[in-house]
């Protein structure tokens, strides 16, 4: 029996704005943006080889790298897809997490830094039939202390 290996994914945004509040006439308000008026977003998926090549997950439970000053590598020349979060947890182990941090946590692509992510966000990058140009992927602390993030780089 063949196995078909897929990631689907599906990203949204909603641009908005907060018009303060004016004394006697209105509460500060948070709506739409004005040029915009929507929320933004699509979907995809990707078929891989089934071998998560950084980071990962064993048995359901996530394994933690620990981004450092130096980095922490999650996806090389072969990788199809990344998925990276900011715990918003200083690095303990690979299996328990630190105290609360709002440092950030940058993403590089070869040298050329592509994302900054605070606590508790997370960034995908479909690489599906990309060029092989970018060698490696790395998440890097954005201050002094070694955050740990969760990391799926696949195959």
């Amino acid at each position: 029996m063949a196995t078909t290996h897929k990631v689907r994914f599906s990203v949204s945004a909603t641009p908005v704005v907060t018009v303060d509040a004016v004394a006697g006439a209105s509460l500060e308000t948070t709506t739409l943006h004005e040029d915009i008026r929507k929320s933004v977003g699509g979907s995809g998926e990707i078929t891989h080889a089934g071998v998560i090549s950084q980071g990962g997950v064993t048995d359901g439970a996530t394994v933690y790298l620990q981004a450092t000053s130096g980095g922490v590598a999650i996806g090389d020349a072969s990788v199809n897809f990344i998925f990276v979060k900011h715990t918003g947890f200083a690095w303990s182990s690979s299996s328990a997490l630190g105290a609360a941090t709002t440092d950030t946590i940058t993403i590089y692509a070869n040298a050329e830094h592509i994302a900054t992510l605070g606590a508790g966000e997370a960034w995908i990058i479909p690489l599906s039939g990309s060029s092989s140009t970018v060698t490696s992927f790395t998440a890097k602390r954005g201050s002094s202390t070694d955050i740990a993030i969760e990391a799926l780089g696949l195959d």
